[in-house]
């Protein structure tokens, strides 16, 4: 029974590299996407019961409710903010302990290494990747130029940095974090999954 918090910087595949991890491992896959789109699906109330019979097999109802939701959905619109909003904070905070209680599980996002921080069985891994990389892919994906790339991307992993610093006090850079640090501009996302499961298969013993 082991959980695995992923933690990235913007532009590292991070969503495939969790869901292929879990998926060789047999674990579930607890990302921010599922958790907003389940957000979404139950701010329409008609939808509400309908969601909940079809993924009744899932795990992450055991975690997730009305109150749960309402509180994830008011970060899924940027223009909300998160730091403003104690109660969400302790609601990712309860919902990455229980998901910690079940067990087997991986985390992306939310947190989780911090909140996780000096549990047993627990690997913290933490997916970066050169700075000017990720301005010349955004440069080349979004037609722009250096100067608003690198705005861009300051942009999009500036809320994630706050967050960590305003709640936890931490640099979510810092290597005392994690137990697991892999450059994503040098290592494929089958390569990032094999070794997220070596580093587990070590930890355990």
């Amino acid at each position: 029974m082991a959980v695995i918090t992923i933690s990235k910087e913007f532009g590292t595949e991070s969503e495939k590299v969790a869901s292929q991890a879990a998926k060789k491992l047999g674990y579930e896959y607890i990302g921010e996407q599922l958790i907003a789109e389940i957000a979404k699906e139950l701010h329409v109330s008609e939808s509400e019961a309908e969601m909940f019979r079809k993924t009744s097999q899932s795990r992450i109802l055991r975690f997730v409710d009305r109150y749960t939701c309402s509180i994830v959905q008011k970060v899924v619109d940027r223009e909300h903010g998160c730091l403003d909003d104690k109660n969400y904070y302790e609601t990712t905070k309860k919902l990455v302990q229980d998901v910690y209680e079940a067990g087997n599980a991986i985390i992306l996002g939310w947190g989780g290494q911090c909140i996780l921080r000096g549990n047993p069985n627990t690997l913290h891994v933490r997916l970066v990747k050169d700075e000017e990389t990720k301005i010349r892919e955004v440069m080349k994906n979004r037609n722009l130029e250096h100067k608003a790339a690198k705005a861009f991307i300051e942009r999009e992993e500036g809320d994630l940095k706050a967050y960590i610093e305003h709640y936890f006090n931490e640099d979510w850079n810092s290597a005392h974090l994690y137990d697991l640090i892999i450059d994503m501009g040098k290592t494929s996302v089958e390569k990032a999954v094999d070794l997220i499961c070596d580093n587990l298969k070590h930890k355990d013993q």
